[in-house]
């Protein structure tokens, strides 16, 4: 299946499963394709066909973002460099979920649990470690025989109930010897936890900046937003206060920014997150589909979050 193909795929399903999905991203450079919200999860999706085209550089990105947004990045493609993927196995590149397009479909349209993960040595699983204990003590079962009935050691066992994960073959017999489960379910929808120091790697490098882009966040920082750069987005950073979260467009006003402003206002409605562009060229036009549009001379009047937010709300529907 070709990448367009992988898109309307994962569309679909989405749309299906009861998610808001974006528009797609496709302006340059890309790091994600697409945004979806069911509820209170958020869904920050790349599409390739080979996961292994995911850079590490992107990857953080992805990582970053769905920080800085409360939700999870997913991966979906159809195979690596060492072949197809495993239907109902989640990959892993650099720390963001992978998984094929059907497995998103049976997980999220038919309700099949995700266990089964891929790591270095094979396919393993979560092993609820303190189900497994009380299993083991309840029926008076002794740490040697059980390890003997799985064919692990002593010390294996000990570490299984400890915390450790299994390889799906042990976790099998596992489950064959106590007639229960034992594994855990892996959580797509989950977002991922606040990690101070990978935002902080990825915040405000001044060599990356375009001049105007700089002195347009020098103005926000003064005014109390943290400002975090980002460089494969419709919008050049998320600008953060006490409350809110800004999804900051800065650039010249040109056909690229009417472009941009219509994915970032399809962005912005799906993360139920404020968008802005700020420019520096004087025009009568107070948004650009539906995306807020400030002028520089204007934001150096305003005083603080909240009045920039009292305009962009304003300015959200005229």
């Amino acid at each position: 299946m070709k990448r367009p193909e992988l898109l309307k795929s994962v569309r679909e399903t989405l749309s299906k499963s009861g998610f808001y999905v974006s528009e797609l991203c496709d302006v340059r450079p890309i790091g994600f394709d697409l945004v979806a919200r069911r509820d209170n999860s958020l869904l920050i999706l790349k599409v390739l066909t080979n996961i292994d085209a995911l850079s590490e550089d992107v990857a953080k990105e992805l990582r970053v973002l769905a920080i800085l947004l409360k939700g999870c990045p997913l991966l979906i493609g159809e195979r690596s460099g060492t072949g197809f993927l495993e239907e109902e196995v989640v990959y892993d590149r650099f720390g963001i979920k992978a998984i094929t397009a059907q497995t998103l479909d049976n997980h999220l349209l038919e309700g099949i649990p995700l266990s089964v993960y891929a790591a270095p040595g094979g396919l393993y699983v979560n092993l609820d470690s303190e189900k497994l204990s009380n299993l083991r003590r309840n029926q008076n079962i002794s740490l040697g025989s059980f390890a003997r009935s799985v064919r692990v050691s002593r010390r294996t066992v000990q570490m299984y109930e400890g915390g450790m994960n299994a390889r799906v073959e042990v976790a099998t017999r596992i489950e064959e010897f106590f007639g229960s489960d034992v594994t855990t379910s892996i959580d797509l929808l989950k977002p991922l936890p606040t990690q101070k120091k990978e935002t902080a790697t990825i915040h405000g490098d001044p060599a990356m900046l375009q001049e105007f882009q700089r002195e347009i966040f020098s103005l926000l920082q003064h005014v109390g937003y943290k400002i975090t750069p980002l460089e494969r987005c419709p919008f050049e950073a998320v600008s953060q206060d006490k409350k809110d979260v800004l999804l900051t467009g800065v650039g010249t006003y040109d056909k690229k920014l009417q472009k941009r402003a219509q994915i970032v206002s399809s962005i912005s409605k799906i993360t139920e997150k404020y968008a802005v562009l700020i420019t520096n060229k004087d025009t009568i036009k107070t948004n650009i589909e539906g995306t807020p549009l400030i002028l520089k001379r204007e934001l150096k009047k305003l005083r603080g979050p909240e009045e920039i937010l009292e305009l962009i709300i304003e300015r959200v529907n005229e």
